[in-house]
């Protein structure tokens, strides 16, 4: 029974690594760009996303809420998520800017939003109402505070910021996953199953 724990739990680690075992270089974080956890927690997950991707979408609802849930907020995860518009998708940088907003208001804010981008993702990809999308999930006080961030020039300089930092890491597809344990990087590329994701933690957070 103990050789067969361990054996899932060393293919689990092997089915999260495999795709990509380049090492990435350390990224230097302030605690504000969590999204969920803080920056203390002893594992950091970051996350290069474009809300119009449907990957992203599916790495989101049924992945990083999860993990949002079960670690970050047990102070067991830091989960940081990138602004990568892709240039593919013609409303996915003024997704960016509210999602950056978001971040820039708290952590509440940031979830509120990413819920409300992801779950009604076919639709405002296809008419761009992306505003009208946020209004009907957030308060009338929320939406005005995001829009007036959203306005922000800072807001864009830092999506800059985030897109300088994919292009120096080779970072091109999403959602590409950075997770770092111990000042050691993995990465991989693509929606990464919450029950492998879930094995990986556990393992390293106990050993």
């Amino acid at each position: 029974m103990r050789f067969t724990l361990y054996a899932s739990i060393l293919l689990a680690i092997l089915s999260l690594t495999a795709i990509a075992q380049t090492p990435a270089k350390p990224t230097s974080i302030p605690s504000a760009n969590c999204v969920g956890g803080n920056a203390t927690a002893p594992i950091k997950i970051e996350v290069f996303s474009d809300f119009q991707c449907p990957g992203c979408r599916d790495l989101y609802l049924h992945t990083m809420r999860s993990v949002l849930t079960d670690y970050a907020a047990a102070g067991k995860v830091c989960v940081i998520y990138h602004e990568l518009p892709l240039n593919m998708h013609p409303h996915a940088r003024q997704a960016a800017r509210f999602g950056q907003a978001a971040q820039r208001l708290g952590q509440r804010y940031w979830v509120q939003v990413a819920e409300a981008l992801y779950q009604a993702q076919d639709q405002w990809a296809k008419d761009g109402k992306i505003e009208q999308v946020l209004a009907s999930a957030l308060s009338k006080d929320d939406m005005a505070k995001l829009r007036k961030e959203a306005a922000d020039p800072r807001t864009d300089a830092a999506i800059v910021n985030d897109l300088g930092l994919a292009k120096r890491l080779d970072i091109e597809q999403t959602p590409t996953l950075l997770v770092t344990r111990k000042d050691k990087t993995e990465r991989t590329a693509g929606v990464v199953q919450y029950a492998i994701l879930k094995r990986y933690l556990d393992y390293y957070l106990t050993h």
